[in-house]
C-alpha cells in the first residue's frame, strides 16, 4: 500500500562558480551531479542522450575544451568557463549560417553539440590555411563531426557544412527553415529542457527477469528515502487505470504489472520524488518478490514444436494474389529462409513527458506527447475520466521519433495520472537503458520465401510463411509490420501468382511496433535477396531479372491484389524507367571519394590498386535495387486559416512534427496559395480548440494530407477575402475568381483597378476572416524510384565500407527540395545502420544484451560518404490517381525501404560467391564470418579455401 514518504534529508551539496556563456552563477549541487545537470538547473539545458559519453549530443566547451557534459562532473566546474551553443560568441555566428543553409539539420536535438563541434573548425580556419579545399571535405571534415551522432540527417549536410567552415567561404543563400533559429541557438522546446515549479521526478521499477510470477511487490523502504513523495503499485491504480489497451485480445497489458512479468523492463512499480536522482535511488530500494517461469524464446530458435492451436500464436495475416503459385510449371524453384532481427528507433531524444493538473479549470496539460496528439487525448480521456476539451498536449520539438514515439505506452498513462494523483507537475525521462528494454521494439521476423521463374528469369509466382515475434503483450500496431511486409512483398514487379502467410508468436521480449518503413525494409531485403539468387541460378545479370520484371507506365494503374491498410494500387508511375536512370547514373558517376571506376550496377571490380581507398585486398561491387514505397495513411483531415489585424495569416493544422520540418512545408503550402511571403505566416499545430483536426503524423502522411488540407483552407479562405470586398464596396471583378497576389486578395485584370492588400483588408474590419479546408481522401500515394549502394569488402575479416549512395525517386510534386532531399537522405541512412549493426540481441533467459551505443552502435558521418538524391520528375496522373491537388508524396521513410536490399546486393556483388551465404541481418562481420562458415561446411570440398571463402575457424 502507497503513501506519502517523510524521510528526513541531510544537505551534503557543494557550492559551484561558474560562468556560463558570460554570466555569472553560483549555486549548490549534488557531489553526484554532472554538468549536464548543472546546466539544466541554471536554464542552459543540453541535450543528453547516453548518459555514458557515447553519442556525443551534450557537447559543450569547458574552458575552451570540448567535453561531453554528461561526464564530468559539476563539481569539477567551480571556477570554469563554459560555452554552449546559446553563447553569443562571433564565432558560432558563421557556424549556424552554415549549418542552416547546408540543411544540415532536422529535429534539431544533436544540432547544439555540432555548433560547438564546428566551432573549432571555424575557428582554425581563421588562422590558418593549411587544409585546402581538396582536403577538407574528405575524411577530416567527416571525422571531426563524427565526435557526435545524428540520428535524422544522414549527416550530408553536416559535412557540407564542416567542408565549407574549413575552408573558409561563405554559404550559400538558401532561406533558413521556420525552426531553425531556435534549434541552432540551444533553445529548443524538448521536454526534457523543460521545468515546472514544485514539479516531481518520477522513476519506473521495472522488471529484471523475463517471465515470472509476481509474488509481491513492497515499496516500505524506497518510501523512507529521502526526498521521496510517494510510491505506488498496480493496487493504487483505479480500474479504469489498470490495463493499457482493454479493447486487445488477451493477454491483457497492464500499466503496472499485478500478477505476472512477460518482460524484462515491465513497469512494475513507480516513485516520485523532490528530484531525478532522489526518485532514482528510491526505485532501487523497492522489493520485488517473483518466481521465476521458463521465458518464451524468439522465432529465430525455432517453431517446429508449437502445434498450430498453441496459444502463443496470436494473430494471422494472409494475401492471396491469382492462383495457386504450385500450379504453374517452372524452370526454377527457389526456397530460403532469412532472419530479420529485431531493432528499435533509438531516437536521440528518449521518451519523456511532463504533466500538469489544473483543479480549478480543469485542465491537463501534457508536454511531450508526439504523433497520435488526437488519439492519446481521447485515451487520457477515457483512463481518466476527464472531458478530452480539457486536456491539452502541447507540440514542442522532439528529438526524433521513428515510429516509437507517440504509440501509447504505459508511462503514457501512468504519468497524467501521477500528476492529478499528487496535485502537483510530474517529469519523466528515460535513461537510455530504459529506453532499450521499455519501449516497443520492431522488425524480428524468421522468413520462408519461395520464388518461382521461368528459364528466362520472368516470375511466375511467389510465397512467403513468416514467423513475427510479437513480444510480450498485444499492442494497437503489432500486426502492422507483417500486414505490410506481405501486402508489399510484390514490391514494383508483376507478379502474378502470390500467397503468404504471417503468424505473431508470444515471446518473452518487450512489445513490438512501428519503425521507420515498417514491413517494407523486411519485405524488399528478402524479395531482392531471391531475386540475386534467381539471377544467380539462372546465370543472369541480376540486372536484367529486374528489368524483365518491373510495371512501366504502360501499366498503370496496376492492382497488386494485396491487401495492406487499403487494397495496394499503385495509381502511375514507370518503375522500369526509373530504374534505368539509376542505372545510368551508377554507371556515369564516380561512386565514392576513393575514385574506383563506376563499372556496372552489380558488377563485382577487381582488387584494390595501390593508392586508392581502402587498400590490401579489398573488393569492390556496386548494386542499383528499385523500390516502390506507400505513403499517406487516410483520415479526416481539417486545418483552418485565419487573416490576423496585423495581415498575416494564422494556419491552425492537426500535425505533429518530430523532425520533419512541418512548420516550413506547411507555410510554404500556405504561401503559394495565399500569393504571399513565407514569412507572412504563422503555422500553430497544438490548439485543439481551433476546428483543426486530424489523426496526426505518422505514415508519411503529413504533406498529402494535412498539407492539401491547408491548401484548401488558404483556397477558401481567398474567396471568403474576396466576398467580403465586393460586400465593402471594393472594385473587383465579381467574375473572376479572386487569387492572393503579393500581399493581396483581390487582383483585377483590364480595369486598371488596383489589389487589396492583406492589411488593408485587416485593416477595414477584415482581421478574423476564416476557413476551413478539408482532405479526407483515403488513399495513399506511391514513391519510386532506386537505390545505389557501393561497397568495399574486406572478404578475410569480413568488413564492409559503403563507399556510395544514391537514392533516386518520383517524390511527386517538391514542396521544399531541401527538406525532400534531407528526408531522402536521412532515412536511406537509417536503412544502412540497419543493414550493417543494429540488432537487440537477447540470452538463453531472454535479457537484452543492449544497455546502449555500446552495443546498439549507430552509423557516424565517418561510416557513410556523401549522398546523391536524384529527383525523378513526378509521374504523370492516370484515371486511377486519386484526389491531390498538390500532387505531393510522402518520402519519410522511401530512403529506409531498399537500403538494407541494396546494401546486401552491392556485397554479394563485391563476392558474388558470397550471395549463397547473404540471408540475415544485420550484416555485420560477425554474422557474415558465420554465415560465410557456414556455407563453407555446405559447401565441403567443392570450394577451394580462398579470399571468397575462408577456411573455418578451429572452434566451428
Amino acid at each position: 500500500m502507497s503513501r506519502t514518504g517523510s524521510g528526513a534529508r541531510t544537505d551534503t551539496r557543494v557550492e559551484v562558480t561558474c560562468q556560463v556563456d558570460g554570466a555569472s552563477h553560483c549555486l549548490r549541487t549534488e557531489p553526484r551531479e554532472t554538468l549536464a545537470g548543472l546546466l539544466a538547473a541554471l536554464g542552459s539545458p543540453v541535450s543528453t542522450g547516453c548518459d555514458q559519453g557515447e553519442c556525443g549530443v551534450c557537447t559543450v566547451r569547458l574552458d575552451g575544451r570540448q567535453v561531453r557534459s554528461c561526464l564530468v562532473l559539476a563539481a569539477q566546474c567551480h571556477g570554469a568557463s563554459i560555452h554552449t551553443a546559446r553563447s553569443g560568441a562571433p564565432a558560432l555566428t558563421g557556424v549556424r549560417a552554415w549549418l542552416s543553409a547546408a540543411s544540415a539539420l532536422q529535429c534539431g536535438y544533436c544540432t547544439p553539440a555540432f555548433v560547438t563541434l564546428l566551432t573549432d573548425t571555424a575557428d582554425t580556419a581563421h588562422r590558418t590555411a593549411e587544409a585546402g579545399p581538396a582536403t577538407v571535405g574528405g575524411t577530416p571534415a567527416r571525422h571531426r563531426i563524427s565526435e557526435a551522432t545524428c540520428r535524422c540527417t544522414g549527416y550530408p549536410g553536416l559535412a557540407h557544412a564542416a567542408a565549407g567552415l574549413a575552408a573558409d567561404t561563405s554559404p550559400p543563400g538558401h532561406p533558413p527553415r521556420v525552426e531553425d533559429e531556435r534549434l541552432l541557438t540551444g533553445r529548443g522546446d524538448f521536454v526534457g529542457a523543460r521545468d515546472l515549479p514544485g514539479q516531481l521526478w518520477a522513476r519506473v521499477v521495472r522488471s529484471h527477469v523475463a517471465h515470472a510470477a509476481l509474488l509481491r511487490v513492497d515499496v516500505r523502504r524506497a518510501l523512507h528515502h529521502p526526498g521521496v513523495f510517494a510510491a505506488y503499485t498496480a493496487d493504487d491504480l483505479p480500474e479504469a487505470m489498470r490495463l493499457l489497451h482493454r479493447e486487445l485480445p488477451a493477454p491483457a497489458e497492464p500499466v503496472l504489472a499485478t500478477t505476472e512479468l512477460r518482460y524484462a523492463g515491465q513497469p512494475v512499480a513507480v516513485v516520485l520524488a523532490e528530484s531525478a536522482a532522489a526518485a532514482e535511488d528510491a526505485a532501487e530500494l523497492v522489493d520485488v518478490v517473483c518466481a521465476p517461469r521458463p521465458p518464451l524464446s524468439g522465432p529465430e530458435h525455432g517453431t517446429t514444436h508449437l502445434a498450430d492451436d498453441d496459444p502463443r500464436w496470436i494473430a494471422t495475416v494472409r494475401q492471396q494474389v491469382g492462383p495457386e503459385p504450385a500450379d504453374v510449371e517452372a524452370a526454377v524453384v527457389l526456397t530460403r529462409t532469412f532472419r530479420l532481427p529485431r531493432q528499435t528507433a533509438m531516437p536521440l531524444e528518449t521518451r519523456g513527458l511532463l504533466a500538469e493538473w489544473d483543479t480549478r479549470a480543469p485542465r491537463l496539460t501534457v508536454h511531450g506527447v508526439t504523433k497520435h496528439p488526437q488519439l492519446t487525448r481521447e485515451r487520457l480521456a477515457r483512463a481518466l475520466d476527464l472531458d478530452p476539451r480539457h486536456i491539452s498536449l502541447p507540440a514542442g520539438d522532439v528529438g526524433g521519433a521513428f515510429g516509437v514515439k507517440g504509440e501509447t505506452h504505459p508511462e503514457d498513462l501512468l504519468v497524467p495520472w501521477l500528476a492529478m494523483r499528487a496535485g502537483r507537475p510530474v517529469k519523466w525521462l528515460e535513461d537510455r537503458a530504459e529506453h532499450v528494454v521499455a519501449a516497443h521494439h520492431s522488425r524480428g521476423m524468421v522468413w520462408r520465401a519461395e520464388l518461382r521463374a521461368g528459364p528466362d528469369g520472368h516470375l511466375l509466382g511467389a510465397r512467403a510463411e513468416i514467423v513475427a515475434d510479437a513480444g510480450a503483450y498485444v499492442r494497437p500496431l503489432t500486426t502492422l509490420q507483417a500486414l505490410l511486409a506481405t501486402a508489399l512483398f510484390p514490391g514494383p514487379y508483376r507478379l502474378p501468382r502470390y500467397r503468404a502467410r504471417a503468424r505473431y508468436l508470444l515471446t518473452s521480449r518487450a512489445p513490438v511496433g512501428p519503425l521507420r518503413a515498417p514491413g517494407r525494409l523486411e519485405a524488399a531485403f528478402v524479395r531482392e535477396r531471391m531475386l540475386d539468387l534467381l539471377a544467380h541460378e539462372l546465370g543472369l545479370d541480376p540486372v536484367e531479372v529486374r528489368r524483365r520484371n518491373l510495371l512501366t507506365a504502360a501499366d498503370m494503374p496496376y492492382d497488386v491484389g494485396t491487401v495492406g491498410e487499403g487494397p495496394v494500387r499503385y495509381d502511375s508511375g514507370d518503375f522500369l524507367g526509373a530504374y534505368e536512370r539509376a542505372l545510368r547514373r551508377a554507371g556515369t558517376e564516380r561512386p565514392g571519394p576513393s575514385g574506383f571506376p563506376g563499372g556496372t550496377a552489380h558488377g563485382a571490380s577487381d582488387p584494390v590498386v595501390p593508392g586508392d581507398a581502402p587498400e590490401g585486398g579489398w573488393r569492390r561491387g556496386t548494386a542499383v535495387v528499385p523500390f516502390v514505397d506507400k505513403a499517406g495513411l487516410g483520415g479526416d483531415e481539417r486545418a483552418v486559416a485565419t487573416l490576423r489585424r496585423d495581415g498575416t495569416v494564422r494556419i491552425d493544422a492537426a500535425a505533429a512534427p518530430s523532425g520533419q520540418s512541418h512548420r516550413t512545408t506547411l507555410a510554404r503550402v500556405a504561401a503559394t496559395a495565399l500569393g504571399i511571403p513565407c514569412d507572412r505566416v504563422e503555422i500553430v499545430l497544438d490548439d485543439h480548440t481551433s476546428g483543426a483536426t486530424g489523426p496526426g503524423t505518422f505514415a508519411s502522411r503529413t504533406v498529402t494530407h494535412t498539407g492539401n488540407a491547408v491548401n484548401a483552407a488558404c483556397v477558401a479562405l481567398r474567396r471568403r477575402a474576396a466576398e467580403w470586398t465586393r460586400a465593402e464596396g471594393e472594385q473587383t471583378d465579381a467574375a473572376e475568381e479572386t487569387a492572393f497576389g503579393e500581399q493581396t486578395a483581390a487582383r483585377t485584370s483590364g480595369t486598371g483597378r488596383t489589389a487589396v492588400p492583406l492589411d488593408r483588408i485587416a485593416r477595414r474590419g477584415g482581421a478574423g476572416l476564416r476557413a476551413v479546408g478539408r482532405y479526407a481522401i483515403d488513399a495513399h500515394t506511391y514513391p519510386h524510384g532506386a537505390v545505389t549502394c557501393a561497397v568495399a569488402v574486406d572478404p578475410e575479416l569480413c568488413l564492409v565500407q559503403v563507399e556510395r549512395l544514391a537514392i533516386s525517386c518520383d517524390a511527386g510534386r517538391v514542396i521544399d527540395e531541401r527538406v525532400v532531399r534531407g528526408q531522402l537522405a536521412g532515412g536511406l541512412v537509417q536503412g544502412v545502420g540497419a543493414a550493417l549493426l543494429e540488432e537487440i540481441r537477447y540470452d538463453e533467459r531472454e535479457q537484452p544484451l543492449v544497455t546502449g551505443f555500446g552495443e546498439y552502435p549507430l552509423l557516424l558521418a565517418a561510416d557513410v560518404p556523401d549522398i546523391d538524391v536524384d529527383l525523378l520528375p513526378p509521374a504523370a496522373p492516370t484515371a486511377g490517381t486519386p484526389y491531390n491537388p498538390l500532387g505531393v508524396k510522402g518520402i519519410g521513410e522511401a530512403g529506409t525501404s531498399a537500403a538494407a536490399a541494396a546494401v546486401a546486393a552491392a556485397i554479394c556483388a563485391a563476392v558474388p560467391e558470397w550471395a549463397p551465404a547473404i540471408d540475415r541481418l544485420p550484416l555485420s562481420p560477425e554474422h557474415l564470418h558465420a554465415s560465410v562458415d557456414a556455407l563453407t561446411r555446405r559447401a565441403g570440398a567443392r570450394h577451394p579455401t580462398g579470399r571468397g571463402i575462408p577456411a573455418p575457424r578451429s572452434d566451428t
